[in-house]
């Protein structure tokens, strides 16, 4: 339920934001985010974060998952996380796209590092990243992991989560509000998608009890 109502307060911010874009609103923290970012501007840093947005490429996305539903599937026999898995990282692009298309929000011009291809609203990386790493660690909170080892991996995931919308920000490949929208809409779809799975889940859970209840009773007849 908390999950739900999370969801549902990012579906709104989301809203907000791209209503704001399309009656061509001014986004007046973009700019002092930027700025905030940039002050730790050097070719160090440039390196940095340069190495840091690939993690949320989609060739690196794309690689990983394939390695994550061949490990779930191979170790254990996980159909369903694997799948869903996909539908989340792979559907989460395929929206991307949808509403990049939708809205044609140019890339900003100014402090420019890299190329990018596309339009820029919602940024494809940090919602990517939301759906794959998120997804990450939705499994690893199920698992059968120690408390602190759940809490490391989690924080870790979720730390690579926001360096690389802080990546695509310092690169000057995306506006703040670009990243924002992304976050917002991954997490929509996120738990959409996780939501189904432990439907799923129950399901199974409950037929699995009904078949061994009527086993039971078989057995005393």
């Amino acid at each position: 339920m908390t999950g739900l109502i999370f969801s549902g307060a990012c579906l709104s911010l989301f809203f907000r934001l791209s209503s704001d874009l399309t009656e061509n609103r001014p986004f007046l923290f973009d700019q002092k985010v930027v700025d905030f970012i940039r002050l730790s501007a050097s070719p160090a840093m440039d390196a940095f974060m340069q190495g840091v947005t690939e993690l949320g490429s989609t060739f690196m996305l794309g690689l990983l998952l394939l390695i994550s539903m061949i490990w779930l599937y191979v170790k254990h026999k996980n159909i369903w996380s694997a799948l869903f898995y996909f539908l989340a990282v792979a559907g989460g692009g395929l929206l991307n796209l949808g509403l990049k298309s939708y809205f044609a929000r140019e890339r900003p011009s100014i402090n420019v590092i890299i190329e990018a291809d596309g339009f820029s609203f919602p940024s494809g990386h940090s919602m990517g990243s939301m759906t794959f790493y998120g997804f990450l660690s939705y499994l690893t909170l199920r698992s059968k992991r120690k408390p602190l080892s759940k809490a490391g991996l989690v924080t870790l995931f979720g730390s690579l989560i926001l360096l690389i919308g802080m990546s695509r920000i310092y690169l000057g490949v995306h506006y703040p509000s670009d990243v924002l929208a992304g976050y917002t809409a991954g997490i929509v779809w996120l738990v959409l998608c996780i939501s189904l799975l432990e439907i799923v889940y129950w399901y199974k859970e409950n037929r699995s009890q009904s078949i061994k209840r009527r086993q039971a009773k078989t057995k005393v007849s």
